[in-house]
């Protein structure tokens, strides 16, 4: 009987020993994959829109709750939070420029510009030459101008 009592602790210990392995190598096997998902989440994130509520994690993961009969979690559904700017009032509608002689001076381009909308201001801009431009002054090869 006490052999048998031996053996059967022997059994016993190379049983809990085994399962003790297995447990072992899960609990690895799990690290592993939540290291692998929290480094997909950091690189997800800055890919989440700005007006999510999923572009904060630790609100996210404040807000989630464990539910004991489903085993799972329940997180807050993704919401979109736009902005809305209030309302431009309505602009008087500029007279039209009419031309004149002072209007072929240099000096009178200016002027014409006061009457325009807006927009064709700023086409006006963009439409003049590299060498008004602000962006061709900063970049230019500053070699280049010394020699000329």
């Amino acid at each position: 009987q006490l052999r048998a009592a031996e053996t059967e602790i022997r059994d016993l210990q190379s049983e809990f020993e085994l399962e003790k392995i297995n447990y072992l190598g899960t609990i690895r096997r799990l690290e592993r994959d939540l290291l692998l998902f929290q480094q997909l989440l950091e690189q997800v994130q800055t890919l989440v829109r700005r007006d999510c509520n999923y572009s904060n994690l630790e609100k996210i993961k404040r807000e989630s709750v464990w539910d004991e009969e489903t085993g799972c979690w329940k997180i807050p559904q993704p919401i979109i939070e736009k902005t809305h700017l209030p309302a431009v009032p309505a602009l008087p509608q500029p007279k039209p420029a009419q031309k004149s002689p002072a209007a072929e001076t240099p000096g009178a381009a200016h002027s014409v510009l006061r009457f325009q909308p807006e927009e064709d201001r700023y086409k006006l801009v963009l439409n003049r030459s590299d060498s008004e431009t602000i962006a061709s002054n900063y970049f230019g090869l500053s070699r280049a101008r010394q020699i000329l």
